[in-house]
């Protein structure tokens, strides 16, 4: 739940709300004005800042920024600038406004085994562009895993990470999350790469048998982990043993018995999800499982903080089955066969159909396929229906279901209602025989029919055209 900042702005950023904060420090909502986008501003706790060690916590916060910063991955959240502010350091990151793997593992949507490998393996991909630049994470937990609504992961949250130049960390220092923790983590051993590879085999595990790991500082042997490998459901059972390898390796007591680099363990992962072939991602089904879960989470955590209503629903806008097939059919277009679990979930976090097609439309990455996607809808004339869209809550019709004495509709002839029909769908697409259906209901003559029709066409050269074409008859 979002909170309202102590302050407005952090450097020249705009900030508009509190959206986590940890041991270390808290982060806050923001936007950018020069290039109108929003961030995220993590900023180091005051009183931290202000205790005798705080030399080596801007140092080390100052670190966080430069390991980040190094890391231009699309699996790794982006940072964009760092800054100072009355001795308080802040970080400018990429917003992503997604659901961290362990909020997600708490609801009860689950994983397909295809689903997992595609996640995991890019958890892989990321850690190997890391280390591959010099950055050791030191804390790869499903809490620094971020799923996003396209069905692409991004690592978080660098501030224990290591630069291979750092004389900051030293031997001794235990730093990280117990239960994911490799052996020589937990010694305050120096750790290399491998160390995230075995954090990695962790969280492999616990997504495969359903259990958060709880044999931390404990070297897992053979038996352990077939066992757990065992317990899942979704693991079809011709690979257990295989599996039951693969995991034992990335477990290994032995850093030099593991995984030499990220891009090892993500190339068997990837042999054993797709033998005999080559591996494609399916992000899509990803994303539509992702969806599902952020959509169970706003029925259980309501937008004021309050207690879930038994029966009460946060959907705002009800879609007509019509309206539903037109916007899945253009979202479709760009966003493939997730399209239509956007819309359920979009539908249930937005006020209007139109903050909804807006909110379809940021969905789709493309700042031009955007543009083609509101273009494309508007000739639907989708937002002419925007009345009917929205459900009453009565079964009847009208604003609020009210009783009102209806025109008597005008007499045509069903030729003549054919004709204005195609004459529409020209500009509007599909929903045209809806609009003239509805429009003969107020109109006392042709004229009047005429500039209904015309007024649900986007751009006045269209509407004029249209008028030109129906007077013409």
């Amino acid at each position: 739940m979002s909170k309202r900042p102590p302050f407005d702005v952090i450097g020249k950023y705009r900030v508009e709300a509190m959206i986590g904060q940890g041991a270390m420090g808290v982060v806050y909502k923001g936007f950018d004005p020069d290039i109108e986008r929003p961030v995220a501003i993590k900023m180091l706790h005051s009183h931290l800042v202000s205790s005798g060690d705080e030399s080596s916590l801007l140092a080390r916060f100052r670190q966080e920024a430069q390991a980040a910063a190094r890391c231009l991955h699309t699996n790794i959240v982006t940072v964009f600038d760092y800054g100072v502010i009355d001795h308080s350091p802040y970080m400018v990151m990429e917003f992503v406004d997604g659901i961290d793997l362990r909020s997600f593992l708490r609801e009860s949507v689950t994983l397909t085994f295809k689903q997992m490998m595609d996640l995991v393996i890019q958890v892989l991909e990321a850690l190997d562009y890391a280390h591959r630049q010099g950055v050791v994470h030191r804390d790869i937990k499903p809490a620094n895993i971020l799923l996003l609504d396209s069905g692409q992961v991004k690592v978080t949250d660098f501030g224990v990470a290591k630069l291979d130049t750092s004389e900051l960390t030293h031997v001794g220092d235990v730093i990280g999350t117990p239960s994911y923790m490799s052996p020589e983590a937990l010694r305050g051993d120096i750790v290399d790469g491998r160390s995230d590879l075995y954090s990695a085999g962790i969280v492999l595990l616990e997504l495969l048998s359903g259990d958060r790991p709880q044999k931390k500082g404990v070297n897992w042997d053979d038996a352990d982990i077939a066992k757990a490998v065992q317990r899942s459901h979704r693991l079809p059972p011709s690979l257990d043993a295989e599996f039951t390898r693969l995991i034992s390796r990335a477990l290994s007591g032995d850093p030099s018995q593991r995984f030499a680099t990220g891009q090892d363990f993500a190339v068997e992962l990837k042999a054993l999800t797709s033998p005999n072939q080559v591996y494609v991602p399916e992000l899509n089904d990803l994303a539509a499982t992702v969806l599902q879960s952020k959509q169970t989470s706003a029925l259980r955590r309501p937008a004021d903080g309050g207690v879930p209503t038994s029966g009460t629903s946060p959907s705002q806008v009800s879609l007509s089955p019509e309206i539903s097939q037109i916007l899945s059919q253009n979202l479709a277009r760009f966003l493939g066969p997730m399209a239509s679990h956007m819309i359920r979930a979009t539908a249930s976090q937005s006020v209007s159909l139109q903050d909804m097609i807006e909110r379809l439309s940021k969905r789709i990455p493309s700042e031009d396929e955007r543009r083609e996607f509101l273009n494309s809808l508007n000739k639907t004339g989708v937002h002419a229906m925007h009345s009917d869209s929205l459900a009453s809550g009565s079964g009847g019709s009208g604003a609020a279901g009210a009783s009102v004495p209806r025109q008597p509709s005008l007499e045509l002839s069903q030729e003549s209602i054919q004709k204005l029909t195609q004459l529409l769908a020209y500009h509007v697409g599909p929903l045209a025989s809806r609009i003239v259906r509805k429009s003969l209901q107020g109109a006392r003559n042709l004229d009047e029919l005429h500039q209904a029709l015309a007024e649900n066409i986007p751009g006045m050269p269209e509407r004029s055209e249209f008028l030109s074409k129906v007077r013409s008859r």
